[in-house]
């Protein structure tokens, strides 16, 4: 529980080619409060922990000094909502910027503060912004409890806009729980809108070129330990459908050439349905698969589907039977002996409270009785002390 008394890696391997994530990785806590409905992570590191202020100063320094990388990336679910970040990125800017060492903020939520931070930290060059709605439109958001409202992406946007940034990725699901055509139409009119801003409020003479504002789909896998692991899941030829649902609509729009829209690949997306809710069996597919010659499949070039689909034939297993079908509330999962902090009973009120669109306010908001506090720590005692 004390993230403090938990050794930190202090030489990493330096690899000599050049690699992804080519840089620090300092990890500022563990967890999340935020409680989306389809985020497997956020529910199996309850409760939020944070690092304290000596302990990320000192392995900052540490590790630029043991690696000479010349970035450093703050790691998190949900970094905004690490209640010193502030103090920790002014320390982290008057320790970079005289190394020349770029520091890097994923998942931020896009607010004057964020903007403020990334204004300084990409005061040179400014790369894109990414903000995730998750979902097209405000029902579905609150079906998954993203807690963002438009008025928050378009505010956000217009910050960005007015900070100098003209590129902005906006990341999208498809294929979640309940989901209509209005729901998906709705990531193109929100993209819409968000190439709007930048023309409605920079000044002419202000713009740094076009906007671009580029939309990405993955599709939505339900995962143990969520709310949403009774879900059925999309077939391939649903997923795509749904893609190219978007795809037009976006062609539709007014700023089509301003819009960018790409999709993750289905064929994947399926089989990694089969892996996150498969039970023993789904073990002697992945031998035959990789028997039949499944080696490097993460590599594009190198994946071939119809060897999955022939050893799951071998098998004599049917896939869908692990992704398309709706579970009962009552069935028993193959993961059920596990006890990963959060109670089964929590994660069905939360699938109800989906069903009925409705919002579960954060663990700084109220405590929704997730079984984590069970823990003795963390968020779930920030008040006590």
């Amino acid at each position: 529980m004390d993230m403090d008394r938990v050794p930190y890696i202090e030489k990493p391997l330096v690899p000599f080619q050049k690699v992804t994530q080519d840089r620090v990785v300092l990890e500022i806590q563990r967890g999340c409060i935020r409680g989306c409905r389809f985020c497997q992570a956020g529910n199996v590191y309850r409760p939020l922990r944070e690092r304290g202020m000596d302990y990320l100063k000192r392995y900052a320094g540490l590790l630029l000094e043991t690696t000479g990388h010349e970035e450093i990336s703050l790691s998190s679910l949900s970094s905004s909502d690490y209640t010193r970040l502030p103090e920790l990125v002014d320390f982290l800017i008057s320790q970079c910027s005289a190394r020349k060492v770029n520091i890097s903020l994923p998942s931020l939520r896009i607010d004057a503060f964020s903007l403020d931070v990334m204004g300084r930290i990409q005061d040179v060059k400014k790369s894109s912004l990414t903000f995730a709605p998750e979902a097209g439109s405000q029902r579905l958001r609150d079906v998954i409890n993203k807690g963002l409202t438009e008025e928050i992406i378009l505010k956000g946007a217009a910050e960005a806009f007015h900070g100098g940034w003209n590129r902005v990725k906006l990341y999208f699901m498809l294929g979640l729980p309940t989901e209509t055509v209005e729901d998906m139409e709705g990531i193109a009119l929100l993209s819409q809108k968000v190439a709007e801003t930048y023309y409605d409020e920079v000044p002419k003479e202000q713009r740094q070129g076009k906007v671009q504002v580029v939309a990405s789909s993955s599709f939505f896998v339900p995962k143990p330990f969520t709310p949403f692991q009774w879900a059925r899941m999309c077939t391939k030829e649903e997923f795509l459908d749904r893609a190219y649902i978007v795809r037009n609509k976006i062609r539709e729009m007014k700023n089509a050439k301003s819009l960018k829209y790409n999709w993750h690949e289905a064929d994947l997306s399926v089989l990694e349905g089969v892996m996150a809710r498969g039970d023993r069996r789904v073990a002697a597919v992945l031998e035959e698969a990789y028997r039949q010659g499944a080696v490097f499949d993460s590599w594009g070039e190198y994946f071939n589907n119809d060897i999955w689909m022939k050893a799951f034939e071998d098998c004599k297993i049917d896939p869908e039977f692990y992704t398309t079908r709706q579970r009962d509330l009552d069935e028993v999962f193959p993961w059920d002996f596990i006890d990963a902090g959060v109670s089964k009973e929590f994660l069905k009120r939360e699938w109800l409270r989906a069903m009925n669109e409705q919002v579960t306010p954060n663990c700084r908001e109220q405590c929704s009785g997730c079984g984590a506090r069970s823990f003795q720590g963390g968020v779930c005692y920030e008040d006590s002390h």
